[in-house]
């Protein structure tokens, strides 16, 4: 997998159609860390994260209609520059696996987003 994403690169974003920022399987848009608690808090909502030793309840990004509150109707983030660090470490190629079940299975963001799956096949 290393040797893949060094000859890939970074994730085809041109490419796709927004689906990390459409709900997809997941109950809120984006963990939101740090001072982005207070800088989105108008926009935040509560989450109850349970773990397997303990739950806490974190400030996330919700959806609206099935869509992070800063999408534009073009499939853009309407606040780029300034988007949460989680949105910054996304990358869809970080869970495709070669291959797909052979080597383990892709993640589960590219089970739930098959034609995610195929732009990267394709890539």
């Amino acid at each position: 997998m290393t040797l893949r994403l060094a000859i890939l690169g970074s994730s085809p974003c041109d490419r796709c159609a927004a689906n990390c920022c459409k709900q997809n399987g997941h109950d809120y848009a984006v963990l939101l860390e740090g001072d982005e608690r207070r800088k989105f808090a108008a926009f935040a909502m509560d989450a109850l994260i349970v773990g397997e030793q303990c739950s806490v309840v974190e400030k996330v990004l919700p959806y609206r209609h099935g869509r992070c509150v800063f999408l534009g109707e073009d499939d853009r983030c309407t606040i780029y520059e300034d988007r949460p660090v989680n949105c910054r470490r996304f990358e869809c190629v970080t869970g495709y696996h070669f291959a797909g079940s052979n080597m383990g299975g892709h993640s589960r963001f590219l089970e739930l987003n098959p034609t995610v799956r195929r732009m990267l096949e394709d890539w």
